[in-house]
This record gives C-alpha cells, sequence and structure tokens, in this order.
C-alpha cells in the first residue's frame, strides 16, 4: 500500500520565504530553515516494500496531518511576526505597521481552524490535547486564603444555565479551598491551580472560553461574594500576541512599546517549530521501521530468492505459493516469478 501526503496552501511553500525579512538581530529565527527546507517536500518518505501492510493506521494518519497542519500555521505566523518587527525596526510608514498588524491580527484569529486546533493562543504546539486558555478572577487569590466558611454557587449562563456548589470550610488551608473549588468548576472543564507564590490561575478548554468569560457567575454567603443574587466574575484573560495587536492598531506609533512582545512571540514560535521537527523526525523513523526492505537492491534480490525456491520446490510449496496469489495481483505474481 502506497500512501502520498502532500501540503497544500501556505504549508506547501518550503521556509525560504522567511528571506525577504534580513535583519541581524533576528537571523537565529532562520536556523531552523536552513535545516527543514530540504525535507519539507518529501516529508514523509515512503517505504519500497513494508512488512505491515497496514502500516499508516489511524493514529499514524492523526499524527502526520496535525503535524503538517501545526508546521504550516506556525511558518506563516513566524514569517508575518518578521516582516512586522522589521516594519517597526525600520521605523516604516504607519500606514504599512497598520497593515501588517492587520493581517497578522486575521491569522491569528484563524489560529484553530489553520493549525487543527493544535496551537493555543499562547502559540504553544500540543499535539496531544485540546488547547487551553489561562485567566484568572477578580481578587481569586483571596478567594483561596481567605478563612471564613462558605458555600459559593456557581452559575454558567448561554444556551443552557448549569449551576454547581462549593463548600468551603472554615481555616481550610488555600490547597483545600482549591480542591472544593476544582470539584465544583471541573463539570465546565475549569481547572484551578496556584503558582509558586500561591497566586490563583485557572484554564479552560479553548471551545468553551467565550462561554465562561462572558456567562460565568458566582453567589455566596457574604463573605466572598453578596448573598442572595448571581455576581458577574468576568475572568480576565491572559495576555499574550492578539492583545499587543489590537493596541498596535489603535495607536502605531507606539509601535516600539509592542516590540518585547512582538520577539518574545518570535522565540515562542522558533521553538514549537524546533518541536515540530522533532516530531517529523519521530514519525520519520517510525515509519522507516515498518520497511522491510532498505532498499531496490534488497527487495530485488527477495524477489529472486523467492523464485528460485519455487523452482526448485516440489508440488506442496507450488500449491501454497499459487494459493497466496489470491491477495495479489495477477501483474506482481509475474514479476516476482520472472525476477530470474
Amino acid at each position: 500500500m502506497q500512501v502520498d501526503i502532500h501540503q497544500t496552501g501556505a504549508g506547501s511553500s518550503t521556509l525560504q520565504t522567511r528571506q525577504a525579512a534580513t535583519a541581524q538581530p533576528l537571523d537565529k529565527a532562520t536556523t531552523l530553515t536552513a535545516r527543514t527546507a530540504a525535507a519539507a517536500n518529501s516529508y514523509p518518505d515512503r517505504p519500497l516494500i513494508s512488512s505491515q501492510p497496514l502500516r499508516y493506521n489511524v493514529q499514524l494518519n492523526e499524527q502526520l496531518t496535525a503535524v503538517q497542519q501545526a508546521d504550516s500555521f506556525l511558518q506563516s505566523a513566524e514569517k508575518q511576526v518578521l516582516q512586522l518587527v522589521h516594519a517597526l525596526t525600520r521605523r516604516d510608514a504607519q500606514g504599512e505597521v497598520r497593515e501588517r498588524s492587520e493581517n497578522l491580527q486575521q491569522l491569528l484569529m484563524q489560529r484553530d481552524s489553520l493549525s487543527g486546533g493544535y496551537v493555543d493562543r499562547q502559540l504553544q504546539l500540543n499535539l496531544q490535547s485540546k488547547p487551553l486558555v489561562n485567566f484568572s478572577l477578580q481578587d481569586g487569590t483571596a478567594l483561596v486564603n481567605r478563612s471564613e466558611q462558605e458555600v459559593l454557587t456557581f452559575s454558567l449562563g448561554g444556551r443552557q444555565r448549569e449551576v454547581s456548589a462549593a463548600s468551603l470550610e472554615e481555616n481550610a488551608s488555600p490547597r483545600h479551598n482549591l480542591l472544593r473549588l476544582n470539584q465544583a468548576l471541573g463539570k465546565w472543564g475549569i481547572q484551578g491551580k496556584l503558582d509558586a507564590q500561591d497566586r490563583l490561575n485557572f484554564q479552560v478548554d479553548e471551545q468553551r472560553w467565550p462561554q465562561v468569560s462572558q456567562h460565568l457567575s458566582v453567589q455566596g454567603g457574604g463573605e466572598r461574594y453578596p448573598q442572595g443574587q448571581f455576581f458577574p466574575v468576568k475572568p480576565q484573560v491572559e495576555s499574550g500576541l492578539e492583545e499587543a495587536l489590537t493596541q498596535l492598531n489603535r495607536t502605531p506609533s507606539q509601535g516600539g512599546q509592542i516590540l518585547p512582545e512582538l520577539e518574545k512571540a518570535l522565540e515562542t514560535l522558533t521553538q514549537q517549530r524546533r518541536s515540530l521537527q522533532q516530531t517529523r523526525e519521530r514519525a520519520q523513523q517510525r515509519i522507516d521501521s515498518m520497511a522491510t526492505f532498505s532498499g531496490r537492491s534488497s527487495a530485488l534480490q527477495a524477489a529472486s530468492d523467492f523464485s528460485a525456491t519455487l523452482l526448485a520446490g516440489d508440488f506442496t510449496t507450488l500449491t501454497q505459493a499459487l494459493a497466496g496469489q489470491a491477495n495479489l495481483s495477477a501483474t506482481r505474481v509475474r514479476n516476482v516469478l520472472n525476477a530470474r
């Protein structure tokens, strides 16, 4: 079985398109280009003959597709970030800066579909799970650090309102309170965690984020939150490149202030593409390990040996060979038998 996998659209171009951006401070971002350009059009190589006819199983096909989709998006994003950085460092006209910023913002708005859902809003790659959104709550740290006993009732609106409650005990530790919160909010895929400074942050599936950001509210017992009415918690999303571009589009003259954020994004993109290249290499090794023959000569030698075995065999051997022909095309059988 032969399987051809081709890149289309943005993914079909090699990384050589980045040569248009030649600023010296960003040369390190082109290192990956030189190493992977030669292999971009031939990935993945296919074995000549496989010992496992169904070698391209569902899991491997999904992994190859994910790699190609994610790389196509990361490549496009990296190119446009470079162009915007150069426009800012060269102090190009504000109109050109705004145009490049808007083009990049439009690309990021399509991130989920273009990357196959494998790149999150912080431009982090994850081929194993869905992208997550990091966010915090106003006075969220006090939510777990206060010692009063209180029952918090959370409500998530939208098409259908859902309710979940957490009972916080008196003088409980912050981590115990966090456990109770996670039990209540976990039904909506919301997971909280404390950092090294005991600051409370949350994560939620990106697909559910619009609902959580607009319709999450809480009712307390008068200690942490008001009693008798639901209070909107107004989640605050972790800032990233999208927020920086929104600021740049409003005030292009202040573009120098977001250069650090752009350079951070560029570094992240380079790291993620390097990680993706390692995934490519592991997938290639897996495919190569499925090949029975290492090259054309070894395959022909095997055919010749098989032909000699049939010619020298008895009636039983020939009968077994003919029975196996039912699974092969007649042309292939004739080629094997005529190999000598």
